[in-house]
């Protein structure tokens, strides 16, 4: 009489590679990690966007983007209510500079501020979040004197410097 079951090395090897294939679909799929790089990406070509637009609008005028009709410097204004003082003056959401990028999802809007020397663009996410990890991954593409992240007791704050 002839035998047709598997043998137990058979059925251990098929449960090896089943848990194999898994664990590599997980670390491909895990789609925190695609979120979390794919935030980083958005974020890096956002401030690169905002830093050619900020940086024409400071060649043009001989200075950073002001406050909407008016001569006040920005402090923690949002990018969309700023203006280049040129001879005339356009705002930077829509202007014939281009537009201000949306924050992503789970971001605060940006805000740039100007406070003696230093321009600086800044948005903020919720701590340990996996927005907070891609704030932990950008940081690492620049020095300290282009951008830095500062944590308190709820959010991640990065703050991208365009001069100081």
């Amino acid at each position: 009489m002839k035998n047709k079951g598997f043998t137990l090395i058979e059925i251990a090897a098929t449960i090896f590679l089943v848990g194999l294939l898994g664990a590599i679909g997980y670390f491909y799929l895990n789609t925190s990690s695609l979120t979390k790089s794919q935030y980083k990406s958005a974020l890096q070509s956002h401030m690169n966007l905002i830093e050619s637009m900020v940086f024409q609008c400071k060649s043009l005028s001989e200075q950073f983007p002001k406050e909407l009709n008016a001569s006040v410097d920005a402090s923690n204004t949002l990018l969309t209510e700023l203006e280049c003082n040129t001879s005339t003056p356009y705002s930077l959401d829509g202007g014939r500079n281009g537009f201000v990028p949306v924050s992503p999802s789970g971001f605060n809007p940006y805000t740039a501020t100007e406070s003696g020397s230093a321009f600086y663009i800044m948005t903020s996410a919720e701590n340990n979040s996996t927005q907070d990890k891609a704030l932990k991954e950008l940081i690492l593409n620049y020095t300290s004197q282009q951008a830095t992240l500062e944590h308190n007791l709820t959010s991640a704050r990065f703050k991208f410097y365009l001069s100081r």
